[in-house]
């Protein structure tokens, strides 16, 4: 199942989206990103999306890992890292999506 991440962090900062995507690559090494960009509704905040051909364990184990308290339906959520537990503590936003 085709999936996409989109990621929001909390700095634009170089050294903390190679940090965030080094982490999600462990996690997840079927991953491949679009170029970042400023996030255009949060001030100093940076996106990209991480899309990735998964089977439905591995979406269960990756969900698990990535944040403790998800929103949605299991193939369309999202997560807040201010009153969520996230993998990074960087991690602003999260959004997952089957397509």
């Amino acid at each position: 199942m085709l999936v996409r991440l989109h990621v929001v962090i909390d700095k634009e900062d170089e050294d903390i989206e190679k940090r965030v995507k080094d982490k999600l690559s462990l996690l997840c090494a079927k991953f491949s990103y679009s170029p970042s960009r400023e996030q255009p509704s949060l001030n100093g905040c940076l996106e990209w999306y991480a899309t990735a051909e998964l089977s439905d364990q591995e979406i269960n184990d990756l969900l698990d890992v990535l944040n403790n308290d998800w929103d949605g339906d299991h193939y369309d959520c999202d997560a807040y890292g201010f009153n969520t537990k996230m993998f990074d503590e960087n991690v602003y936003y999260l959004q997952f999506q089957t397509i």
